[in-house]
């Protein structure tokens, strides 16, 4: 057999031009609000029809890249404390991630699937809520809220002036409804920006009807 015989055989073909870990890679570099199939191929330089070999869709990146920036050391360990205080810290680190991944919260509604991160913080929150003496139905009202309120002033964002209350703040102040200047006076002074205390002075008002709830 002489030299050439025993090499082996090159293999031919073109190799592959990116991974599915590319591709998530540059959603992340982009963001959820800059998020399209058009705007990933462009950043890693591939056709469409690579993309959707490993992505079915749009969606599916979407649901990936909300599964990856939502670790669970991001939410607070449930179980074992008092319940007001879990409420108050899941309502606080769904704030703190929706405001560090702008877009999110939109991305998040709009999932056929909740992320598990969420369902585990999810169904933790509801095991506490039982432990602490509520009934299945308030346990399951009781933590959506709370996941729900830290989501919300990110799902009304307005670019450039606020979130939630916040940016409908200079309407309500200058507004021609007939509000009575003490209310007035609360939009002025007392909603932060971003909104996190004012969100959770939410929660405190659904914590003190629960609490009045469960004493009776």
């Amino acid at each position: 057999m002489t030299e050439t015989e025993s090499r082996p055989a090159r293999r031919t073909g073109r190799p592959p031009l990116t991974d599915r870990a590319t591709l998530l890679a540059a959603a992340r570099e982009l963001g959820f609000s800059d998020l399209t199939v058009g705007a990933v191929t462009a950043r890693v330089g591939v056709k469409y029809s690579t993309f959707y070999r490993h992505f079915p869709s749009l969606e599916a990146l979407q649901a990936a890249l909300a599964n990856e920036l939502l670790p669970r050391d991001a939410f607070p360990t449930l179980g074992g404390g008092r319940w007001q205080e879990e409420l108050l810290a899941v309502t606080a680190a769904t704030f703190d991630v929706m405001a560090a991944h702008p877009g999110m919260a939109g991305v998040l509604v709009r999932l056929p699937e909740v992320p598990e991160t969420l369902m585990t913080v999810y169904r933790e929150l509801i095991d506490s809520l039982l432990a602490a003496g509520f009934s299945a139905e308030d346990a399951v009202l009781a933590a959506g809220s709370a996941l729900h309120t830290g989501l919300g002033p990110w799902l009304t964002a307005a670019p450039g002036r606020g979130a939630g209350d916040l940016h409908r703040a200079p309407q309500i102040v200058d507004s021609m409804q007939p509000f009575a200047p003490q209310v007035r006076a609360v939009f002025r002074d007392q909603v932060d920006d971003p909104p996190r205390s004012w969100t959770l002075r939410r929660v405190e008002i659904l914590i003190a009807g629960l609490e009045s709830r469960l004493a009776s």
